[in-house]
């Protein structure tokens, strides 16, 4: 690793080994050579989104359908325009400039988009093998993608540490406030020059730029080139008072919000941790993060209402279990789940659907191996005993169609247990002991008419059980259809989490702006969609053990939703 000059940029640093060069090619088909899509290298936000946009000299994946025969490879400064047998044209407004390719395969192809090429709807078009594919191209002068999930299935940012010698940052090599960190992407704006060439870095002055890290603005040191075309750089201070394993980062370029990503921040020492989110000492979680494998069960029981019997019937109260081996990597990278530290908030655009979903999507990793527990998970509690079934390659859900209620207002102790046990999950009994005799009650809930996007959104409670959070997500949607795919329907999700003691929590503009608007379709033509979902729920957590795991964690979740209007 080279030395950090006095802006604190790496001097010398593969810009190809930066690059995605093996993503998975979206589900799309099509029946001669076309283009699929186009987006931003690094933060893969699909067309249609409100921050999605091909920056002027960002590096952008092209994936294409039934492509010609030919070779793969990758080039490196000083780079051609026409490389492989593959040349990309694109025009706007009339005028036409060279994409720059890095990387070239039959179905993927990673390029510059020419800084002179102007902001605007237009044509791209690629010329391979004597064959030729066009397609549509949204330019735009800033859409920054921030370089986050190397591991599959990770929103992990790829962060070194200044202060550090340029280290990457991990959950046993956390930030600490006050010291300064490099960032990677795509998409901050134009530059002047030659952009086959070496760069050379200088603060892009005339873009407006905002970092926020756990949901604080960050001092901004640096935001520019690199010095390898397309692959922007930025240093930014660690903002005091936050810290966790998952403290949430994203970068406002020119007023667009940027993908979502975390970092693991340690209010001093090097060992992140999160103990209202994984309540294990930290010296246990140490041992954790140094074996080669790790095995994690979760369980979870959610009681989270919307606003009116015309919502969707699935988001009543619901019970799944989770067993999953994650690699020692895979744990250290990300840790157990997909969450968010408190104060800081997530976005997952496009996934696949409204809560409960988004519920469990916080415990499940799909590119772990489950682990088998046995054929039932039990669930007994105050409502009586009910069973969780194994659904293969997934995990454990109550029966399609269950409408027994599950967890009372006044909540209770809940004991699970897998009978017999499974051959790599052995048998366990484990309580979870949640009192609601203190709800959370969500005070200005009805005050909460529409949500002005570019505002933020303050959200007041007062209850709640001393030692839970709060969660607070929601959700929009469209209906996305195109000539190489059949319809389906585009979910944007936001999750932040609270202390329950702070009483209030603003979900910030960033966020809200990253969210489908109200009316929002991704094709012409199609019904936009309706209002979208705010949800208010109060998060109760515990551990548990069994044979065969490394870690297990119990949870209820309890709490309402309104359906509103994102303006």
């Amino acid at each position: 690793m080279e030395k950090f000059n006095s802006f604190g940029m790496l001097k010398r640093i593969p810009a190809l080994a930066l690059l995605p060069m093996i993503c998975c090619t979206p589900c799309l088909t099509a029946q001669s050579f076309g283009i699929l899509g186009i987006f931003n290298a690094y933060s893969f936000l699909r067309s249609g989104l409100p921050n999605y946009g091909i920056a002027e000299g960002s590096i952008f994946t092209l994936y294409l359908s039934n492509p010609p025969s030919g070779p793969t490879g990758s080039q490196g400064v000083p780079l051609q325009t026409t490389f492989l047998g593959v040349k990309i044209d694109v025009t706007v407004n009339g005028v036409t400039t060279h994409a720059i390719p890095y990387y070239v395969s039959p179905g993927q192809i990673n390029a510059i988009l020419p800084s002179n090429t102007p902001a605007g709807d237009g044509d791209i078009m690629v010329s391979s093998g004597g064959q030729t594919a066009s397609g549509p191209i949204h330019v735009v002068q800033s859409a920054f993608g921030l370089l986050a999930g190397v591991d599959v299935g990770s929103n992990v940012a790829v962060v070194q540490n200044a202060s550090q010698g340029g280290e990457l940052l991990g959950q046993t090599n956390a930030a600490n406030p006050g010291e300064y960190l490099l960032l990677w992407g795509t998409g901050l704006g134009p530059v002047a020059g030659d952009e086959t060439q070496y760069q050379t870095p200088s603060n892009l002055t005339n873009i407006p730029i905002e970092v926020d890290i756990g949901g604080v603005s960050a001092a901004v040191v640096y935001h520019g080139r690199s010095a390898y075309p397309g692959l922007d750089q930025i240093n930014v201070v660690v903002p005091r008072g936050v810290s966790g394993c998952f403290v949430s980062v994203v970068v406002v370029a020119g007023g667009v919000p940027s993908n979502f990503a975390t970092i693991p921040v340690a209010s001093s020492g090097r060992l992140c941790s999160d103990p209202d989110l994984i309540p294990v000492a930290s010296a246990e979680y140490q041992t954790l993060l140094g074996k080669d494998n790790v095995n994690v069960g979760t369980i979870a029981l959610a009681a989270v209402t919307p606003s009116s019997p015309t919502a969707n019937d699935d988001m009543s109260d619901s019970a799944y279990a989770f067993f999953q081996k994650y690699t020692g990597q895979q744990f250290r990278s990300f840790g157990p789940n997909l969450e968010a530290s408190m104060g800081s908030c997530v976005v997952f655009s496009g996934a696949p659907g409204p809560p409960p979903y988004l519920e469990y999507l916080n415990y499940l990793d799909i590119t772990s191996p489950v682990l088998n527990a046995g054929p039932l998970v039990n669930v007994n509690g105050p409502g009586g005993p009910l069973a969780l079934a194994d659904v293969e390659y997934s995990g454990y859900f109550l029966p399609f169609n269950m409408t027994q209620p599950i967890i009372p207002p006044g909540g209770g102790a809940f004991t699970f247990d897998n009978g017999p046990g499974g051959p790599e999950v052995g048998p366990f009994k484990a309580t979870l002991y949640a009192s609601l005799t203190n709800p959370l009650v969500w005070t200005n809930r009805s005050s909460i008419t529409e949500i002005n996007r570019a505002s933020g959104q303050l959200i007041t409670w007062t209850g709640g059980t001393p030692g839970t959070y709060v969660s607070i997500y929601g959700y929009t949607w469209a209906h996305e259809y195109s000539p190489l795919k059949d319809g389906d329907d585009v979910y944007t999700n936001f999750l932040c989490n609270a202390p329950v003691s702070g009483g209030k929590f603003t979900v910030p503009a960033p966020v809200l702006e990253s969210l489908l608007p109200l009316g929002a379709a991704l094709a012409t033509g199609l019904p936009p969609s309706g209002n979208g979902y705010l949800f208010v729920v109060s998060e109760t957590i515990q551990s548990f053990s069994a044979p065969g795991l490394d870690l297990g964690l119990m949870s209820l979740s309890a709490g309402t939703g309104i359906s509103v209007p994102f303006n």
